[in-house]
């Protein structure tokens, strides 16, 4: 094979959380030096069949795996914790890079790709008022309305979006996106993380932020005299100076609960409200109770006691709300064993 891509080599191994040493060591009787590996990850040496059939053995890769693919992925926005070891973090970005490869590359094979246009091109979020105008637009382009969304992976995916699901070991690490080619949108979710229905869907309308506008926040300053002009409540409410990702969050609960219906199934300010009411909205909405909690002190429906309140009694004792409640529709990427058995079928037919 004279296509293979060097880096691709290092992110198999990477992908498995191996040394040089290791890999060697798994090569068995077809093992080479680790000098020999080192060169072959930086391009200075081209591996014999023998060598790189050893080395996809070793990373339980298949061969095809080293080659050059016909597209680019755009730059992968991870957002690690601070203090995420610069191993462990190569590790996640050459997994992720992988599963997008391997996805990219069954999925070309299939005809009549939805292309995406961006509902939101050129749009500028700066506070949290923008992203009730672009949640609006998007649900008026996407001809939702003010409904409940049945399923964000299929709305997602009917629009060319592409979603899939990976275990990331590293629960910190919610979901990341990126285009193909520029042009083709990509998102991933951690189910590591994401491990309920609700926050399957949170993420992934997340990362629909991310890819379909631009974040400009107001500055500290900015925000208290933005804050300043509003008009007084009779009760107490302090929102957070938003920074891009308070965006993100806050536009994927604007998404999954529109501000109309909050204000007809919960009003425009309560002083109290019933654990029945979160389960109803998580059952009928598909988004969690603790968001909701957030879409409801960030509307000033809620001050910031009854804030506090519902965060320390529902949601600190039972953080997944195993018991309250549950939306009925599953979220399910489509797999590469689906796409396999598509393309199966599509080879039958002609």
């Amino acid at each position: 094979m004279d296509n293979i891509i060097p880096d691709k080599i290092k992110n198999a191994r990477l992908i498995r959380g191996l040394s040089m040493d290791q890999l060697v060591a798994r090569m068995g009787s077809r093992a080479v030096s680790k000098m020999a590996i080192s060169k072959i990850e930086r391009g200075l040496m081209q591996p014999s069949q023998q060598t790189l059939s050893a080395i996809a053995d070793a990373c339980n890769v298949p061969v095809e795996f080293f080659c050059e693919s016909s597209f680019t992925i755009g730059k992968l926005d991870f957002r690690f914790k601070e203090g995420t070891p610069i191993r462990k973090r190569r590790e996640i970005e050459a997994q992720v890079v992988a599963e997008i490869q391997n996805y990219m590359d069954l999925n070309s094979n299939i005809p009549e790709q939805i292309p995406f246009k961006n509902p939101l091109k050129g749009f500028t979020v700066r506070n949290y008022p923008d992203l009730e105008t672009a949640a609006q637009t998007i649900r008026k382009k996407w001809y939702i309305g003010n409904q409940p969304i049945f399923s964000v992976y299929e709305l997602l995916q009917s629009y060319g979006i592409h979603i899939i699901e990976t275990d990331i070991d590293d629960k910190n690490v919610d979901g990341v996106s990126a285009y193909i080619n520029g042009h083709i949108p990509i998102i991933i979710v951690n189910t590591r993380k994401n491990e309920t229905t609700e926050r399957k869907r949170f993420t992934a309308l997340h990362e629909l932020a991310h890819l379909t506008m631009k974040f400009k926040p107001m500055s500290d300053d900015e925000f208290q005299a933005y804050q300043n002009a509003l008009p007084q409540l009779p009760h107490h409410v302090t929102l957070k100076c938003p920074d891009t990702e308070r965006l993100c969050n806050s536009f994927a609960s604007t998404m999954l609960l529109p501000q109309e219906s909050v204000f007809r199934r919960i009003g425009t300010s309560r002083s109290d409200i019933h654990l029945e009411e979160f389960i109803d909205i998580r059952n009928t909405y598909g988004i969690s109770i603790a968001a909701t909690i957030h879409r409801l002190q960030t509307l000033q429906v809620i001050d910031d006691a009854h804030y506090h309140q519902y965060y320390e009694e529902i949601i600190k004792p039972n953080e997944l709300e195993t018991g309250l409640g549950n939306f009925p529709i599953q979220e399910h990427a489509t797999t590469p064993s689906l796409i396999r058995l598509r393309l199966k079928g599509l080879s039958e037919v002609e």
